[in-house]
């Protein structure tokens, strides 16, 4: 059985090369027998002038002049003088009213007709190619429609608060259809702005939070979809401001009357929409991105005004997993994960900033600001080396303006961690930077280092001899400085850390210009003799090892 297989396979082999021979003699035929194509001389050269004159032509469109009658008359004069339009209709129908020449149902229903007029003319200029002027009228249709249902509704009480809002909506989502239907962001933009007032157009005598607040967000949430999907970044912008303005209002005028926690859900709904909206889109990540950043600070902001501490710290700590995750699932765009390590990094700050008093957790800053320059210069990215700045240098700020009272104390651990801090925060930039610029960071991060240790010196040495008379005081600060001096010194007589010799020499003048120019008066003559004749014997020491080294 097993050798039937075998032959059957063999057979259906030879088969299957018997027809790739047949395929191949086929193809060799067709080609020999199709005559070669060669271009003239002349057509050859014609193609190669082309690519110039293509170039010729891109850089005559990009040097093309604007045309300032086409922006001012065709595209802004339509735009301002819609609303002039549009405040004249409201002053005619004021005036109309005020001589009796028109009675509350003519007026609403003339407002209709003008809107549908304006809607029905806008289309027609649309087609000709008139596409400013006719989606500047399509737009005014929709806030005089939103207008006249408020006249019917608020001031002849032509109906009430139910119907009054259904129209509204309607109106609403008829700007939305002409807003994709006719490619116009000014539509959405118009329509956004209207929307965003119905609640407030409606006079009811029991105001339903929840409706309110539901509305604002499903209405953001459309208008979101149509900016990602129409690619409109101002609508994208503008929705996401109006929204939170609208829910600040709002707030201000309820105040604490069961309404935060609705108000922070809807402010956290925004915030996911804009994450998921800037995780999924394929382009205009800038506008997406700092748009969502915007959104995270504005988002804490609300966070601590409408919920209590725990579930605020509880809310951060979802936010800063979820930009772990998302910094996870971007790692393949480098764009889009170094935005996601941005907002992690901010996060972190708030979440720091909600666990801890700043005077206590203030030094967490700090290791932050490290963490984030590391990134920083491992992808080269400018925005976190920003970021790196401010939050590194505004904490290591606070701490070092905040005095030590005692030498074991929380200030004093704080300055010891700073002080550290400077040396790693030489190190990685030592080691993510060309070898031409090494000498800069050794150089300018050794002086600071210094300067900084010397202050530290002095200050716990003052809070440590507060008890002692102010000439063991002095002695004491000036034995201080010569052993750091000293150590500077031989720190820097390593072949890696050369740059420190220097600093302790200079710590060494420093302490002869101290003990010239403030000591001499306080210290007795034996003790001065003997403060001098040390200086004087570490300087003449150091001088004989730079000749040693030499």
């Amino acid at each position: 059985m097993e050798k039937e297989r075998i032959e059957e396979l063999e057979r259906k082999i030879s088969s299957l090369e018997e027809d790739v021979a047949k395929l191949k003699s086929l193809v060799y035929k067709t080609n020999s027998s199709r005559p070669a194509v060669h271009a003239p001389p002349k057509q050859r050269q014609e193609t190669a002038k082309r690519p110039a004159q293509t170039v010729a032509k891109s850089s005559q469109a990009i040097e093309e002049p604007v045309d300032w009658e086409k922006v001012l008359f065709q595209t802004w004069l339509p735009r301002i003088f819609i609303f002039v339009f549009i405040i004249g209709v409201l002053w005619g129908f004021k005036a109309a009213s005020d001589y009796g020449l028109m009675n509350e149902n003519a007026k609403v229903v003339l407002g209709f007709v003008v809107s549908v007029g304006f809607a029905v003319t806008g289309h027609f200029q649309i087609k000709k190619s008139r596409l400013v002027l006719g989606q500047v009228l399509v737009g005014g249709a929709i806030p005089i429609l939103m207008l006249t249902t408020f006249a019917m509704h608020s001031l002849y009480h032509l109906a009430g608060p139910t119907l009054a809002f259904m129209l509204n909506a309607t109106w609403i989502i008829l700007g939305i259809a002409a807003t994709v239907f006719y490619r116009s962001q000014a539509l959405g933009i118009i329509s956004a702005v209207g929307g965003v007032l119905v609640p407030f157009l409606i006079e009811s005598n029991s105001p339903n939070a929840l409706v309110f607040i539901g509305y604002e967000t499903l209405l953001y949430i459309a208008f979101l979809y149509v900016a990602v999907k129409q690619k409109y970044s101002i609508l994208y912008v503008l929705s996401a401001v109006l929204l939170n303005l609208t829910l600040l209002i709002y707030y201000s005028f309820v105040g604490d009357n069961g309404v935060k926690e609705l108000l922070g859900m809807a402010i956290l709904i925004q915030h996911l929409c804009l994450l998921s909206s800037f995780f999924l889109s394929k382009s205009v990540l800038q506008i997406y991105a700092f748009t969502f950043l915007s959104s995270l600070a504005v988002t804490y902001g609300w966070l601590l005004a409408v919920f209590n501490d725990g579930t605020t710290t509880l809310v951060l700590l979802a936010l800063v997993i979820i930009y772990v995750l998302g910094a996870y699932a971007a790692r393949s765009s480098k764009e889009k994960f170094e935005f996601f390590i941005t907002y992690l990094i901010v996060a972190v700050a708030f979440f720091i900033h909600q666990l801890v008093d700043l005077r206590e957790g203030v030094i967490l800053y700090v290791i932050q600001g490290l963490a984030v320059y590391y990134i920083a210069m491992t992808y080269k990215n400018l925005l976190h080396q920003l970021f790196s700045y401010t939050i590194y240098i505004l904490s290591a700020t606070y701490i070092l303006v905040t005095p030590i009272e005692e030498v074991l104390s929380l200030p004093t651990l704080n300055w010891l961690i700073v002080l550290a801090s400077i040396l790693v925060f030489i190190w990685i930039s030592i080691q993510k930077t060309e070898e031409d610029e090494h000498d800069t960071f050794k150089i300018g991060g050794s002086i600071i280092f210094s300067i900084l240790s010397l202050i530290f010196a002095t200050e716990v040495t003052v809070a440590g001899t507060t008890d002692l008379s102010a000439n063991i005081q002095t002695l004491i600060m000036t034995a201080v400085w010569l052993v750091l001096s000293i150590a500077a010194f031989i720190i820097g007589s390593l072949k890696t850390f050369k740059t420190s010799t220097y600093v302790g020499v200079g710590i060494l003048f420093l302490t002869l210009f101290k003990l010239v120019l403030y000591d001499l008066p306080f210290i007795p003559m034996a003790i001065r003799a003997l403060l001098f004749i040390v200086l004087g014997a570490i300087g003449l020491i150091i001088s004989r090892l730079f000749y040693k080294k030499k």
